[in-house]
């Protein structure tokens, strides 16, 4: 397993990364009460030593604390990833090895956020395509 830092890489506002959720702010306040956000989990570009070419790769996030920023357009609430401390899970060794050790300080990462509500399969997720955010 390996613990990472989630991070916006861009001189834009953090609006601009937001996702919308389907309720209206008037509901919001139930929403955050009904619903833990986590992320579930992130793609990243992994180097397939059998094709010489990097593939889009996804991996299990085991545990996430993250940071968000909600605000109100069209009237819907959106939410926008402002920061998260991840630690994900590997396939196998190999995997994490080149995950880890790279030559440059930061990776590319699309997370995906889930709204997790108290009854099983009550979860809402919205996945970031952006390309808008890094490893720290």
């Amino acid at each position: 397993m390996s613990t990472l830092t989630i991070v916006q890489v861009s001189d834009k506002d953090a609006s601009d990364f937001a996702l919308e959720l389907s309720h209206s702010k008037k509901d919001h306040d139930k929403f955050l009460k009904d619903y833990k956000p986590t992320i579930s989990s992130l793609i990243y570009n992994d180097f397939n030593p059998d094709s010489d070419e990097y593939e889009p790769t996804e991996v299990s996030v085991v545990k996430s604390e993250l940071k968000l920023i909600f605000k109100e357009a069209n009237g819907k609430m959106t939410v926008a990833l402002v920061s998260a401390e991840v630690e994900i899970s590997f396939d196998d060794a190999d995997q994490q090895e080149r995950f880890e050790d790279k030559d440059w300080e930061s990776e590319w990462i699309e997370p995906t956020i889930c709204f997790k509500g108290s009854k099983d399969g009550d979860e809402i997720f919205l996945p970031y395509e952006n390309n808008s955010l890094f490893t720290g």
